[in-house]
């Protein structure tokens, strides 16, 4: 097949919303080892958004295409071997967790490793806005918290994206939850999930807990840094663990606020009796491929049964990527927003 020209958001600067814009673009043949995909979904994080506006440490260089997740279709592949997977083949599904930025396009060349298929029947739109969030989340409980059933955890902005995916797969584990929010209607959302709900602007979470949990809790999972890490990790038991996957910072000075918290985390597990730990999923992706793709195909069976119910907030088609991030920001969508290529 010949080449194939396409359309792809690229933030030319860093900046604000005017720093996106749709260009034109071509895809040769796919080399030995990748496929190209035609893009039917991509998920929106607020990455995204960090990384448009320089703020974000793992992505330190323009011009890029914003996106880390996407579901897409097999257009072509070289498998570079004579007995491919059965089900990679042209018009196949797959969804990916990308570990660079890229996913905002409608076509992209992949390497096979990447793609996991996805399981019939599942609407493209909500696989979508499964591969980020809830990989972190596996990273967090698996990979770093190791939390087992009946363990008391903390975690702070539930309602969030991969604060909801915690939440789901906590109660499916049987974990006892706490959860602090502020959204409007983060009560019942939390409540859904069997999640005690701290209402982070009006009550001091150390104080709810010392007082409900005199013996400390076995987790704390932490996207917000700064002096809250602190507090978080006094309120654990001994033996408990800190987990951060993520660090709100000033703006303008988010990727030294995220070194500095990263750095306060890592000193932190210096001291005696209780542990801390960084979560990093796009790295987690590249070293560890297994644990990647055991764990994507899992979570998307899940969300095929229903175990797992992402919420979307919006679907937008992809050229307007940049109004959708100006709505984040103004915090106007509730749950995953969604860009789509077949409108």
């Amino acid at each position: 097949m010949s080449e194939i020209t396409y359309r792809k958001i690229v933030v030319e600067r860093f900046g604000g919303t005017e720093a996106m814009r749709p260009v034109e673009a071509t895809l040769g043949e796919p080399p030995p080892g990748h496929a190209r995909i035609r893009v039917l979904a991509a998920g929106v994080g607020f990455t995204d958004l960090m990384a448009r506006s320089g703020d974000y440490l793992l992505q330190r260089k323009v011009p890029f295409t914003p996106g880390y997740e996407l579901v897409g279709e097999i257009v072509d592949f070289d498998s570079g071997t004579p007995r491919p997977p059965a089900w990679l083949a042209p018009g196949a599904r797959v969804a990916v967790a990308l570990t660079h930025m890229a996913a905002y396009a409608e076509y992209i060349c992949l390497p096979l490793w990447q793609l996991v298929p996805l399981p019939d029947g599942l609407d493209p739109r909500l696989a979508a806005t499964v591969p980020l969030d809830y990989l972190t989340a596996l990273s967090v409980l698996d990979t770093h918290g190791r939390v087992e059933a009946g363990n008391t955890v903390l975690i702070q902005g539930a309602s969030g994206g991969v604060g909801q995916a915690l939440s789901r797969l906590g109660a499916l584990r049987g974990l006892r939850m706490y959860g602090t929010a502020s959204a409007p209607g983060g009560e019942e959302l939390l409540a859904r999930h069997g999640v005690a709900f701290i209402d982070y602007r009006r009550q001091d979470f150390e104080t709810v807990l010392r007082e409900r949990e005199p013996g400390g809790v076995h987790a704390v999972f932490d996207h917000i840094g700064g002096a809250g890490l602190r507090k978080a990790y006094r309120v654990l038991a001994p033996g408990g663990v800190l987990v951060s996957y993520a660090f709100a910072g000033r703006p303008g000075h988010m990727v030294a606020d995220t070194v500095r918290g990263a750095a306060r985390v890592k000193l932190m597990n210096l001291r005696p009796g209780r542990r801390t730990a960084l979560s990093m999923v796009p790295s987690e992706i590249k070293k560890d491929r297994g644990w990647y793709r055991a764990g994507l195909e899992r979570l998307l069976d899940m969300a095929a049964r229903g175990e797992i119910t992402p919420r979307i907030g919006s679907v937008h088609p992809l050229m307007r990527a940049a109004e959708v991030h100006a709505a984040l920001e103004r915090r106007e969508i509730t749950g995953k927003a969604v860009l789509v290529t077949d409108v």
